[in-house]
């Protein structure tokens, strides 16, 4: 059995496109989700951020140091 010839510089080339482009769709479709949801992430990250301090406070003054 003869082994397969190995893929032309040209087909090498043409597959290496492929996959930038994939790879740049890819980056493009999670930036979209990413900018869908960002008002959310933040809201929720503020609200975190907000209760977190609040406990803080809380047990800084009220709860015997």
């Amino acid at each position: 059995m003869s082994d397969p010839k190995p893929p032309t510089i040209l087909q090498r080339f043409f597959r290496a496109c492929l996959l930038i482009l994939g790879g740049i769709l890819a980056l493009w479709l999670a930036l979209e989700l990413l900018v869908q949801f960002l008002g959310w992430i933040l809201l929720i990250g503020v609200v975190v951020l907000v209760l977190c301090a609040a406990v803080t406070a809380y047990r800084y003054w009220w709860g015997g140091r």
